[in-house]
């Protein structure tokens, strides 16, 4: 193996390129004899002389035709001092200019003199090319292709030729690395494969084909890791336990489908390593990591981790606690479609060393709520290092680095930059928002060079390179870097941009290049890679080759794959999503299939835009009425009917709908889920959807249902089991109704509340319904609600009825009364909002606060049950002259729904104070805490305990309100019931060794009880346990409340707290705590802590009647159960 000096196949590919138009220029090699030349005694000497290399091995030859001259005589020499001639030949002077074919990879000197043919004068003196020229080989591609790989090698075959005589071998480590030339042998040749050694393991190499200086086609691949003593996965759960168990080595195998890990927290330190296929395709895991306590190292390599743009894991990796990392190393891995990022700290104030990404892809990161690589707490980090790296669509801030953290340094080299930082929100501040500073208080050290950024001009005006904040970092080291479509506010940096305009937006970006475009780097006008809006980032440019800038991978020559228009029937029931940027990539330009529809492009492209499918242009239509050109086609095989959306335009737009070339409908501008059913197809048959004018579809849908009805779906006809109640009795109502066709779900609205249930019927308890003397009367609504895929019907008009709540007087004792206080819409001058039916609560706000329309629902933290609110008050900042007071004339607990008034926020916070004292500490109001609460997905009610009078709101900025829930303590004070259930008090110790079943026993036939709790099998296993001194009950599974169970009664209302672990030494929050209090629906919080660690509490508020308490989703330890009255 012969060791050279690095230099890209690309890079001779690129120097090649220029070289095509290179013109060597010469001179005589002495002057002319003046008075010879007038005597014609011989030929004139040529001159202006040039030679210019047309194709690799061609050289084209010119000079003057000189008098005298019939033909010339050119001499092509292998050394400067023309001892050593390779060839001659005479060339007719009416055959200049001259093309010779030379010998490839050669440097010639020249010369060439006249001659006079008839010999009727002397020859000319010699002229000298006063340069040396130099060939070069050119090939044909011959198609590599990766065949497998080790960790010390790589096989690679390509198409069959006996013009392969060496692989050039580039590894991606950095600028300075060499290459190294591997010869290909006899053997190799005729195989048309070999198999490169000698290689590094975890390195990306560009293994480059070569005859001579003829690049023949590249392959670029990673060599696997060097693996030892690895815990081996296969599936999902084999994974999640082997992060459970802190397993240090996982070696993940390569699935087709993807390992659903879902957020887990790291116990230790580990390394995952993906067993990536031979072409390279690796394993997929969905999820995302914690960093916790133990962890000192994380290694991920070969591995792709999915967001899948799920709020269960916003990022890849995010510190759980405040741990002590010596190193986190993401080497040849990509991470897509995570909603906020890669990495995020906020409060847990880890120790961290080194962070490295090398090789790494990161796309489509969703930018919501929070931001891509993200230190905001007390964090202490050694350094941050990104190479060779590609970060490419989506992000709010890439690089956000608050001032709380410290950082020594940060270096980004040799990475590409593509189509960032376009999220419209006052907190996206660019690329880099780096205010951390280092241990002395300085700028940390910040190195930018060798990168490319693309495609750097959001709509939004967001994006820039550095942020808009006066401290910001700028690089300390800054030198080759590239830019292509960067608009001028993206070189603006520690100053807003987004507000300027005209000559100061000019005077600032000339600023800003003056400070970003030195030492090398430049602005190009010209795309240097294949296509970079469409992710095509193959460079072309040779100057950012020779720089070596960006990310080494797309060095390699771009291979356009041919399109494979293999179409399948479309399903019924597909709804496309027309918006999605990872299938349908920024325009269609030739004939592909994605995703099911074939689109058919010759020269009129399809956009993909952000609200859908824009065809460009009238469509090319044949004779048989079959387009050819500007559209799209569905393959389907039974009856259907497309459901489409055509957006709003100026003059006349609309998208043609055909069947095998037969016009079934235009639908027009504007058009929303109009339906065209074809009720006649048999076999498969076409579908054909374009544009008559440019016009954008915003919707497709194809759907089973070929029926033609009204679009309202018909009332349900409602039966009512009950119409009259006493008020606070433990009652149930039931309502009941026959199907509707085709509705999915029903909504189901009880005094203003609405439920959304799928079967056909719905109960509800009346306990807390209060009404003054005269009784009450309370509205009930019942709508048919047509399938969410399902965009042709709507909802129906409701069905209505209402039920009476007698007055009952009241009897000696403690009652909690439901009161709801809403606002409506347009507010009113004097600001004060009183609940209807309590007149002793009301809000009271100063300053002009506004309510308008806003749909929101809301919910107890833990419940399945939820509220629905149709308004809001927008707040803001209080002050003295903005304030908001809410008085309440009894004890009691409010539940106030709150949301933040931007969604991406996470400073806003709301304190209440009463009496001069803070019964609220300042509390963060942020869209992330939004959960799910049965099958909808609600924000959590803030709840306060409070006292009788006003209670004053405290805003630090904009935060809305749609209502508030005030549960009022009423009546006198009844005897306070206060039980303890200890099951390692000697009572219940007597009770379970007594019981003559031994510990650690299961059996199904416990009904024991101990004062007042009852422990009930039902059938079910239960056993009772000890460990030292500490007792318990361990249910032997999950229970459904009718088995497993303990039992009591109480005739007062209170809380109920429960003691509880996971069966073992691991944490398991899916285990669940439930409590259920007669008819009413369960309530369940988590109770799988570790059992070494102390027992879960958790807090459950009840009413009177009979309490059980059980385990769901799994066995649990029960150690203690309290009840304590109100």
């Amino acid at each position: 193996m012969i060791t050279m000096k690095r230099i890209f196949s690309a890079i001779i590919a690129g120097l090649a390129f220029i070289a095509f138009g290179s013109v060597l220029s010469g001179c005589a090699e002495e002057m002319v004899d003046i008075n010879d030349e007038i005597a014609l005694g011989r030929c004139l000497t040529p001159t202006e002389l040039s030679a210019k290399i047309v194709n690799g091995e061609f050289i084209e030859f010119s000079w003057t035709k000189s008098k005298g001259a019939t033909e010339f005589v050119l001499e092509l020499y292998s050394d400067e001092t023309m001892s050593s001639l390779v060839e001659t030949l005479v060339i007719p002077a009416e055959d200049l200019p001259y093309t010779a074919d030379l010998e490839a990879d050669m440097t010639y000197y020249a010369r060439v003199k006249g001659v006079n043919g008839d010999g009727a004068i002397a020859d000319s003196h010699w002229a000298v090319f006063d340069r040396p020229l130099q060939t070069y080989a050119i090939k044909s591609s011959l198609n590599p292709e990766l065949v497998d790989r080790s960790a010390s090698s790589i096989t690679v075959k390509w198409t069959s030729d006996p013009e392969v005589d060496h692989i050039r071998v580039t590894p991606a480590l950095n600028a300075d690395e060499e290459y190294t030339r591997f010869d290909v042998g006899a053997d190799a040749v005729a195989a048309a494969q070999v198999e490169v050694t000698g290689l590094k393991p975890s390195v990306n190499y560009t293994l480059a084909v070569h005859f001579k200086s003829a690049q023949r086609g590249t392959v670029s691949a990673w060599t696997r890791p060097s693996i030892d003593g690895a815990t081996e996965v296969a599936t999902s759960e084999a994974l999640i336990q082997a992060i459970a168990d802190k397993a240090a080595v996982i070696k993940v195998a390569y699935s087709e489908t993807p390992y659903i890990l879902g957020s887990v927290v790291l116990g230790g330190s580990v390394a995952i390593y993906g067993d990536a296929t031979a072409q390279g395709a690796q394993p997929v895991i969905q999820g995302g990591l914690k960093i916790g306590a133990d962890v000192k190292s994380i290694h991920l390599e070969a591995v792709t981790f999915d967001g899948a743009g799920l709020a269960d894991y916003p990022h890849n990796l995010t510190f759980d606690a405040a741990a002590a990392v010596e190193n986190i190393t993401v080497v040849n891995c990509k991470l897509n479609n995570y909603l906020r990022g890669v990495l995020y700290e906020n409060s847990k104030a880890p120790q961290v060393g080194s962070i490295k990404y090398d090789g790494v892809e990161v796309n489509n990161v969703g930018g919501d709520g929070g931001d891509c690589f993200d230190f905001r707490g007390k964090a202490v980090v050694n350094s941050i290092e990104y190479i060779n790296s590609t970060l490419n669509t989506g992000a709010r801030t890439w690089f956000r680095i608050d001032a709380n953290t410290t950082l020594e340094s940060i270096k980004l080299t040799h990475c590409t930059f593509n189509n960032l930082c376009f999220a419209n929100n006052g907190n996206n501040n660019g690329i880099f928002n780096i205010r951390a500073l280092n241990a002395a208080g300085a700028a940390p050290a910040f190195e930018l060079t060798h990168n490319v950024f693309l495609n750097m001009n959001d709509a939004n005006k967001r994006c820039c390179l550095i942020a808009k904040n006066s401290t910001s970092a700028f690089p300390s080291v800054i030198s080759d870097n590239f830019f292509y479509n960067c608009y001028d506010r993206f070189f603006i940096p520690q100053k807003d941009g987004s507000s300027l305009s005209g000559d100061d937006l000019t005077k600032a970006a000339e600023e800003g290049r003056a400070l970003i475009l030195v030492n090398g780097s430049a602005e190009l006008t010209s795309d240097p890679c294949v296509d970079s809006v469409r992710d095509k980032l193959n460079v072309t440019s040779a100057e950012v080759i020779e720089a070596n800038a960006g990310d080494p991978r797309w060095y390699a020559v771009y291979v356009e794959i041919p399109e494979d228009l293999t179409q399948e029937v479309t399903p019924t029931g597909k709804v496309w999503n027309l918006t999605d940027g990872q299938t349908f990539k920024k325009v269609a330009d030739k004939d592909m299939v994605r995703d099911g529809i074939r689109f058919y492009v010759k020269n009129t492209p399809i956009n993909f835009t952000k609200d859908g499918f824009e065809f460009t242009s009238e469509a090319a239509i044949g004779a048989d009425g079959i387009p050819s050109d500007g559209a799209i086609g569905i393959k389907v095989n039974e009856p259907g009917s497309i459901i489409i959306s055509v957006a709003e335009a100026t003059g006349h737009s609309n998208i043609t709908v055909s069947l095998d070339g037969k016009v079934s409908a235009s639908v027009p501008a504007g058009a929303e889920y109009q339906k065209v059913t074809f009720a006649n197809i048999s076999g498969e048959q076409m579908i054909y959807i374009y544009g008559c004018h440019p016009a954008t579809m915003t919707f497709l849908q194809w759907t089973s249902d070929i029926q033609v009805l009204d679009k309202v779906l018909a009332t349900p006809v409602v039966k009512i089991n009950k119409t009259t109640v006493n008020e606070r009795a433990e009652d149930e109502i039931t309502l009941t109704w026959d199907p509707i066709d085709y509705a999915a779900s029903y909504n189901v609205t009880v005094d203003g509340k609405t439920k959304n249930v799928a079967e056909t019927t719905y109960s509800f308890s009346t306990a807390n319904y209060a009404v003054e003397e005269a009784g009450g009367d309370f509205a009930i609504q019942v709508t048919a609600v047509p399938a969410e895929d399902d965009y042709i019907r709507v909802e129906s008009q409701p069905a209505e009825l209402s039920f009476h709540v007698n007055d009952v007087p009241d009897e000696p004792g403690i009652k909690i009364v439901r009161y709801d206080l809403t606002f409506p819409e347009g507010g009113n001058a004097e600001e004060m909002y009183v609940c209807e039916n309590n007149a002793g609560f009301y809000v009271h706000t100063t300053g002009g606060w506004v309510i308008d329309k806003n749909s929101q629902k809301f919910a107890v933290v833990g419940s399945t049950e939820y509220d629905q609110y149709s308004t809001r008050l927008k707040g803001s900042k209080t002050s003295d002259s903005k304030t908001m007071t809410i008085t309440v004339p009894n004890d009691g607990v409010l539940y106030i729904a709150a949301r933040s008034a931007n969604s991406s926020a996470t400073d806003r916070t709301m304190a209440l104070m009463q009496n001069g004292a803070e019964i609220l500490a300042p509390t963060v109001i942020k869209d992330e805490d939004k959960f799910t609460a049965g099958d909808v997905s609600a924000f959590p009610y803030t709840v306060v305990n409070v006292k009788a009078g006003e209670i004053q709101v405290v805003l630090n900025n904009g935060i809305n309100f749609y209502g508030i829930r005030y549960d009022a303590t009423e009546g006198s004070a009844a005897e306070k019931v206060d039980k303890v259930w200890d099951f390692s008090a000697p009572e219940w110790v007597d009770a379970m060794t007594g019981s003559g079943i031994a510990a650690n026993t299961n059996d199904s036939n416990w009904n024991l009880e101990v004062n007042g709790l009852k422990v009930v099998s039902g059938g079910g296993s239960i056993k009772w346990n000890f460990s030292g001194e500490t007792y318990y009950w361990q249910p032997g599974g999950k229970s459904d409340g009718t088995t497993r169970y303990f039992e009591f009664t109480t005739d007062v209302a209170g809380t109920v707290t429960v003691y509880s672990s996971n069966t073992g030494g691991s944490e398991d929050l899916t285990r669940m705590v439930t409590v259920k209090v007669g008819d009413a629906d369960p309530e369940s919080l988590p109770g799988g802590t570790p059992s070494g660690d102390a027992p879960t509490k958790n807090d459950f508020s009840v009413g009177a009647g009979t309490v059980k308490i059980y385990p769901t989703g799994n066995g649990l330890r029960f150690y203690k159960i309290e009840f304590h009255s109100l």
